[in-house]
């Protein structure tokens, strides 16, 4: 698990991305300011993680950890944030930035990337 925090912070510090939202660039965020877990609801990271099993060939029965990197920012119903889900292939961890955007009080959108 250590191991994983510290491949991530790594991983972080080298991408550069930069939204139009509202976000900073990740290699902007200090070292340390994760937390493990999601700002998401329960059918928000369903949609999220199906997505992610889709789109990246993750199999149903790995587990996927969260970490929160980057705090909301913007108006309620508008606000931004991301977070790291790391995937543990095989003792090859993947991880992808999910760049999460609500769309109004009821919805929410989101991208992913992988590291």
């Amino acid at each position: 698990m250590k191991s994983l925090i510290a491949i991530f912070a790594v991983s972080a510090l080298l991408v550069g991305c930069v939204a139009s939202d509202g976000l900073g660039p990740i290699s902007q965020i200090p070292p340390g300011v994760s937390k493990e877990g999601s700002l998401a609801n329960s059918t928000l990271i369903a949609d999220a993680t199906a997505a992610l099993r889709d789109a990246q060939a993750v199999e149903p029965d790995m587990k996927i950890l969260k970490f929160v990197i980057q705090q909301p920012v913007g108006d309620e119903g508008q606000r931004t944030w991301r977070e790291v889900w790391v995937v543990n292939s095989e003792g090859n961890p993947r991880q992808f930035i999910i760049t999460f955007k609500e769309a109004g009080q009821s919805g929410a959108e989101f991208t992913i990337d992988e590291m």
